[in-house]
């Protein structure tokens, strides 16, 4: 294992001792999420919307990925019937999960579906008599959840919901008697005994009739004018909201209202005796997605925590935390901040089950232990059937987690996919393949007795729904799927719920277990403005942005790359510089929101603007896409001041030469340069626009619609 790994037990043992590959750093809690990805300001004058993605590659002079992964076969084991009897109690195994015998449960045999009864018909006192909860309000602290980004609502009104009632197997009964009021994944000794299963049956209501039909219309990508931006219709994924766009992709002079575009969420559902809320492929989006306005974007960890406090405090309801992993994408120094300042986050919610994503194993071993690693005296979240951090013997990773939440017993574990292993080049993580892994995991698991397994799959949708039918004991296989989560997941064989949770933690997925029929409720929940800013994870993301700015960009591995026209162009000047010859192009460069861009990094708070993945799109001399700079590139406001905001030289490039040119007597190669720096209205459109105006940060954006913003022309 080496010395990276004693650091890693060292900072495991630590608590709150710095974590990481033997280098210095700070406490996990006080490390803080990227909120900025790419972004243009542009016409949006005086908002910020970054959205914190990923780095696409390292940048120039960065490190390259470890050697080539070792791979390890454990052998496979056979699969066994639930066992039924009553045998010892349990003791606790390695990472809190627990091993050998439990007491007896008692199976009665296949359930029979769930039936989905059909909503009753709203009636106007019924419409009117709608709870506090689906009512967007003032962003306050979670104490408060259920509220909105802006105070300025508007009534919400009657739309179709995502609530359905859902098949599932194995769901228990309540004991009688009394029941543990939260899960305990070393198990009480006092606790009631064991519930009963019972049969569950489905039906499905009238409400899919109107799905199907109102999935005739255009998708919001179609109208939106992004290129490839249409996916692919999954079976119950609900319409995109559609509507006349004006100025800006925002709908004419109407305040946008979460609730009558993404519905309500758990209408006329009874309080569960547990809720299992699932995410995933968060993909290092810390913040909502999107630069449409802060009221239009979806998703971002403030809003999951506030999500996550409303179920346990102003509901009431007990809650499974669980993640299918993918938190993060790239590698390099910023990646672990992100990776670091999720768990905090992540810690916060109370997530109870996580399985490690493609990203997060491109980290350094010792990083990724120490942070994922349990804290005073907890079993760390993380669990893999089929990933070994330090090799499998090592013991530092759990294999599964048994939990007892709702007079019911859990049983969760999760894999990486074959497709996502080949990815991975370190020669200190050991893999196994997923079937072999499930295998051995799923006998352990039954000889717990539990009454509802979960598989979590970080894996292509396909090779998921392989494993699920080649394991048809899990109730339910979490997959991250892509765009949204569905409106209702994909039934396989006679039991298996197949649970997309989406990507860029733009949502997440509810399965509410009750006692009554239905026995499982479904909900998909958007993390949309109803949802305000928790004040919590806010700090943590200030911690983290003020880290960016104390290591600054050689801290972070940024490095100045070549710029490519350099030789034609020459050096970068700032726009103050063309507008001597071009007055009327400037005027109109200087009204626009290009024109401010760099100072919706300053005053957002937290301030962006030593956030790489904020900057590159908000100056001139940077890789949009990339989070590099160019040479004689933005470097500071101090050092660089004339090459803050989007400025002519972002897409017209360099205008050095050019402007040395026209104060000789060369007509020829000032014609060369006049058209070198020449941007027809099609390269624009097809070139420039859409690099920062991409459908993660600007997914309101059209061309036809923002371009007279900045239309400008110059005579031959």
């Amino acid at each position: 294992m080496g010395s990276s790994l004693r650091t890693a037990l060292n900072a495991r043992q630590g608590g709150d001792a710095p974590r990481g590959s033997g280098r210095k750093t700070m406490a996990p809690w006080t490390r803080f999420p990227a909120l900025c990805g790419l972004v243009v300001a542009g016409l949006l004058s005086g908002a910020v919307g970054c959205s914190s993605s990923h780095r696409s590659e390292a940048p120039p002079g960065g490190a390259a990925d470890p050697p080539a992964v070792a791979q390890a076969n454990p052998p496979a084991t056979s699969q066994s019937p639930l066992q039924i009897g009553r045998a010892s109690e349990p003791s606790p195994g390695p990472s809190g999960e627990l091993r050998g015998p439990s007491p007896e449960y008692v199976a009665k045999g296949p359930m029979p579906p769930l039936p989905i009864p059909a909503p009753a018909p709203e009636s106007a006192a019924s419409a009117a008599s709608a709870t506090a909860a689906d009512v967007p309000q003032a962003a306050v602290a979670p104490a408060s959840p259920v509220g909105s980004d802006r105070p300025d609502s508007i009534p919400k009104s009657k739309t179709a919901t995502a609530d359905q009632a859902m098949p599932a197997a194995f769901l228990g009964e309540p004991a009688e008697g009394p029941q543990p009021s939260r899960r305990n994944p070393l198990r009480d000794e006092n606790a009631a005994p064991p519930p009963s299963r019972s049969a569950l049956r489905l039906h499905d209501n009238d409400r899919d009739s109107k799905l199907s039909k109102a999935a005739e219309s255009p998708s919001a990508g179609e109208e939106n004018g992004h290129r490839d931006s249409a996916k692919k219709a999954r079976p119950g994924d609900r319409p995109a909201a559609s509507g006349a766009k004006t100025k800006k992709g925002k709908h004419s002079g109407v305040p946008f209202d979460p609730i009558a575009v993404n519905g309500k969420y758990f209408e006329n559902w009874p309080k569960p005796k547990l809720a299992l809320v699932m995410t995933g492929r968060q993909d290092g989006y810390l913040e909502p997605c999107g630069c449409a306005g802060l009221d239009r974007m979806k998703g971002g960890l403030m809003r999951r925590h506030t999500f996550f406090e409303e179920l346990r405090r102003q509901r009431g309801w007990e809650v499974v935390g669980l993640d299918v992993g993918g938190l993060i994408k790239g590698f390099g120094r910023q990646a672990e901040l992100k990776f670091q300042t999720t768990v905090s986050a992540m810690q916060k919610m109370g997530y109870d089950a996580i399985g490690f994503g493609e990203g997060e194993l491109r980290l350094p071993t010792g990083e990724l232990v120490s942070v994922a690693a349990g804290v005073d005296g907890k079993p760390s979240p993380f669990i893999s059937a089929n990933v070994g951090l330090f090799g499998f013997a090592s013991g530092l990773t759990g294999t599964k987690r048994v939990l007892e939440a709702g007079g019911r017993k859990l049983g969760v574990t999760a894999v990486l996919g074959e497709h996502y292993q080949k990815q991975i080049h370190n020669a200190e993580i050991e893999f196994a393949p997923p079937e072999a892994a499930i295998r051995k995991v799923l006998a352990e698991l039954k000889t717990q007795r539990c009454d509802l397994l979960v598989l979590l799959a970080y894996a292509p949708l396909e090779e998921t729904r392989d494993l699920a039918a080649k394991f048809p004991d899990f109730d339910v296989v979490v997959a991250a799927g892509v765009g949204e989560p569905p409106d209702k997941p994909e039934k396989l064989g006679e039991k298996t719920l197949l649970i997309e949770v989406g990507e860029k933690g733009m949502g997440a997925v509810v399965l509410g277990l009750f006692d009554e029929e239905p026995r499982v409720r479904y909900q998909r929940v958007l993390l949309d403005s109803r949802y305000a800013s928790s004040p919590d994870i806010k700090r943590l993301f200030a911690a983290y942005q003020d880290q960016l700015k104390d290591l600054g960009l050689a801290g972070l591995g940024v490095r100045v790359a070549a710029y490519p026209q350099r030789e034609l162009l020459g050096p970068f000047v700032g726009s103050a510089k063309c507008e001597p010859c071009h007055e009327e192009s400037y005027r109109i460069w200087k009204r626009s929101g290009h024109a401010k861009a760099y100072a919706t990094l300053v005053e957002a708070d937290p301030p962006r603007n030593f956030d790489p993945e904020c900057i590159s799109c908000h100056v001139i001399g940077w890789h949009p896409t990339k989070y590099f700079p160019y040479q004689g590139g933005f470097l500071s406001k101090e050092k660089t001041p004339h090459l803050t905001d989007v400025g002519c030289e972002a897409c017209h490039g360099a205008g050095g030469n050019h402007c040395d040119a026209e104060t000789k007597n060369d007509p020829a190669l000032q014609e060369k340069l006049r058209k070198a720096l020449v941007v027809t209205k099609a390269e624009a459109e097809k070139r420039f626009c859409a690099t920062c105006h991409d459908l993660d940060n600007s997914p309101d954006f059209d061309f036809a619609t923002y371009w007279p913003e900045i239309e400008h022309y110059e005579k031959e």
